[in-house]
């Protein structure tokens, strides 16, 4: 299981991703502004504007950018990810629910269909939807600092842990 904490909504620091059972840095995460202009909009709106982050690996080569289309349109987001053998993979990720009682989005990864699924205080899966497999969780409990936490449940996809660790906090950290 990796752990990572989020002491302030607006920082463009480096946060680290630790393996809680080995302690060693996984990778780390940065939320990214594009320019000073969408950070003070931010400021004003308490980090809920723009939600565009960054995942580098262990080694702090850039592997995940994710981009939020337009403010104004709640969750729909670009994101690219380079896999460790320069695999190059683009995603687009959007919510097209008006009323839920649950966080849910489907998109398609190495041609497949997969859900990212959150009930409310449960944890958020991405499944696999032709084997309705779990292939991956992800939490973020209520309290100060945040605490995140994630583990990839398909080792067969372990090369992607970061692809999918960026998908749920761009997905829902920023909710």
């Amino acid at each position: 299981m990796y752990k990572y904490k989020i002491y302030n909504k607006l920082s463009t620091s480096l946060t680290k991703i630790i393996d809680e059972d080995t302690k060693d840095i996984i990778g780390y995460i940065q939320k990214n502004y594009s320019n000073i202009i969408t950070r003070f909009i931010d400021l004003i709106g308490d980090g809920k504007f723009f939600n565009s982050f960054k995942v580098y690996n262990q080694n702090k080569e850039l592997v995940f950018t994710s981009k939020q289309r337009n403010p104004f349109k709640f969750r729909d987001f670009i994101i690219n990810f380079n896999s460790e053998n320069n695999e190059s993979i683009s995603l687009n990720i959007v919510d097209k629910h008006w009323f839920k009682l649950s966080e849910k989005t489907n998109f398609t990864f190495l041609n497949k269909d997969y859900e990212l699924q959150k009930d409310i205080g449960e944890w958020a899966y991405i499944i696999n939807q032709e084997t309705n497999q779990k292939v991956a969780k992800w939490k973020n409990p209520l309290t100060s600092p945040v605490s995140n936490y994630f583990e990839l449940l398909d080792n067969s996809l372990e090369e992607y842990e970061l692809l999918f660790l960026g998908i749920f906090h761009t997905y829902l950290y920023g909710e």
